[in-house]
């Protein structure tokens, strides 16, 4: 799947090799851990409004694309570690919060303050944070996330899921027009991945 996609996307090879060969993380590159496609189809349009589940390198790349931001992240030394990143890029418009999760089963996340943080709607939300994926998952986390995404998403909005491969109960129970499924390669990753875009 790497040699094709190189094949099919040559402009996208110096930047992949660059950024696997030199080590460089997502924070530093500024970019989501999405795939390419995915990056360059957002890197398009700007946003009044996101959510987003999950911090990194994607809530850098989106506070250039979006006017205001809340990100959430459950892991406090990432928290602590994005925070001085948004204070050395003078990012006023992220509202980064830490808020504890609970992945033992499926109520305990629904009642976590970390699902529970998505209160009111916006134009794109991100989906690409917390999970208990594996392969003795019997539920997922970001499915539910993507339940509670679709009722707070503003018309004509997006949804992003990362990783979507691993979610097909997702776009089962998509309510969106359209999705856009977009496979390559990614930034620091060493194999294809799948970012999925619900279009509202």
């Amino acid at each position: 799947k790497v040699i094709s996609n190189l094949f099919a996307r040559p402009l996208i090879a110096p930047k992949y090799f660059f950024s696997l060969f030199n080590q460089r993380s997502p924070i530093e590159l500024q970019l989501p851990w999405w795939s390419y496609d995915a990056i360059y189809y957002v890197n398009k349009s700007t946003y009044e409004s996101c959510f987003e589940w999950g911090s990194g390198g994607s809530t850098l790349f989106l506070a250039k694309k979006c006017k205001r931001i809340t990100t959430i992240e459950n892991d406090i030394q990432w928290h602590n570690k994005l925070k001085k990143e948004l204070k050395k890029n003078h990012f006023e418009n992220v509202n980064l919060l830490y808020k504890e999760t609970n992945l033992d089963n499926p109520d305990s996340f629904q009642n976590s303050a970390y699902l529970n943080s998505l209160n009111k709607n916006y134009d794109l939300i991100v989906i690409d944070g917390e999970d208990n994926f594996g392969p003795d998952s019997t539920w997922s986390a970001r499915a539910l996330c993507f339940e509670r995404a679709q009722c707070f998403i503003n018309p004509s909005g997006i949804i992003i899921v990362d990783d979507s491969w691993r979610y097909p109960e997702i776009e089962e129970q998509s309510e969106a027009r359209s999705i856009c499924r977009f496979e390559s390669l990614g930034p620091s990753r060493k194999g294809v991945t799948r970012t999925d875009i619900h279009l509202y």
